[in-house]
């Protein structure tokens, strides 16, 4: 009864159905506590290839998969912007695997970028479809983004696209800079999945793989990290780390807004009391004398505008102040900006 009441789910966390079928074969006597502790016993037994090791914890595959739903959403965003048309970027799995089972799975041709950084020891690589490079390409320059085609890239093509793949390992990069920041730079770039050999067939390698739908065009962007690359700052990867460098780098960005502020308010203004303002002709001036009058357009017990800058700010009154002219704000006055 127990094994049945187990097979309802394969999680390790029984729903209040199943607790309450275990509760009950208990109570009937149709199942023993030896016979529970006895298959959870044999639950603990886990199988374990050693051919391909888990080299991350599942605190640490949170970690990556935290970092790369943030790239997937800036380059969301920069791609739509880049090919003014929607584009959806979504972060589609994180999986531990071979390299010789990632290189498997690239078709030939594809588009394979090697690139590296300045603060990480070893190469990666960024893989990206044809349907999606073909169709990019056709955007980018000018066209609707028409049917891709399935041939290797020319030196040309490539050449066009260099910049854009760049821009998206920038943007890579970003999301990686609370954990490890890094330049990237592009070391090669092959269509044949074969020549790309940036470390040995068996060792593990962090696969992380990327949606990509541009009108109906739908592919897949594969991120390929190797784990002797990472293990450098495996301890920086942990939920905790991530957590805390966001709430330093919160702690900066407002220290530095208090010190921009407390800089600000230093800065010398130009305060004008405007007491009143007239229109004259050219012809008016030329022939004012001394003792003229000019009449302004404000009455005497009128408030008067104060300007910072030439900008409008507040509203007063004119009089004096300890034997000296002043003015007596009695008014704020919010600047108004109409879009044209």
């Amino acid at each position: 009864m127990w094994s049945e009441v187990r097979k309802v789910s394969d999680s390790d966390v029984l729903s209040q159905e199943e607790i309450n079928e275990l509760v009950q074969a208990l109570l009937s006597g149709q199942i023993s506590p030896e016979q529970v502790k006895e298959e959870e016993e044999e639950k603990k037994i886990k199988p374990y290839d050693f051919k391909r090791p888990s080299k991350f914890s599942k605190e640490q595959m949170r970690t990556f998969q935290m970092i790369h739903e943030n790239f997937a959403r800036s380059l969301s965003t920069f791609l739509s912007g880049r090919l003014r048309s929607f584009v959806d970027v979504t972060l589609s799995s994180v999986d531990q695997v071979t390299y010789e089972e990632f290189i498997r799975s690239l078709l030939n041709p594809s588009f394979i970028v090697v690139f590296s950084g300045d603060n990480l020891e070893g190469n990666a690589v960024f893989e990206m479809g044809l349907d999606i490079f073909y169709t990019m390409l056709d955007m980018i320059m000018g066209g609707p983004g028409e049917k891709p085609l399935n041939r290797s890239p020319t030196d040309i093509e490539i050449s066009v696209m260099r910049r854009e793949i760049m821009n998206m390992l920038t943007i890579l990069a970003q999301a990686w800079s609370d954990i490890q920041p890094f330049i990237p730079t592009i070391e090669n770039i092959e269509s044949n999945p074969q020549f790309v050999q940036i470390v040995p067939p068996n060792e593990m390698v962090l696969l992380i793989t990327v949606a990509v739908s541009i009108g109906e065009i739908s592919s897949f962007i594969n991120i390929c990290w190797p784990s002797s690359l990472l293990e450098p700052f495996a301890d920086k990867l942990s939920a905790r780390y991530w957590f805390a460098t966001a709430k330093k780098e919160e702690v900066r960005k407002k220290e530095e807004l208090e010190k921009l502020e407390k800089s600000i308010r230093n800065v010398m203004v130009n305060l004008v009391a405007i007491l009143g303002e007239t229109t004259l002709s050219l012809k008016d001036i030329l022939e004012l004398e001394v003792g003229d009058v000019i009449r302004l357009n404000t009455h005497f017990d009128e408030e008067i505008s104060i300007a910072v800058d030439g900008v409008e700010k507040f509203k007063g009154i004119p009089g004096r102040h300890k034997g000296n002219y002043a003015v007596r704000i009695t008014k704020i006055t919010r600047e108004v900006i109409e879009s044209e």
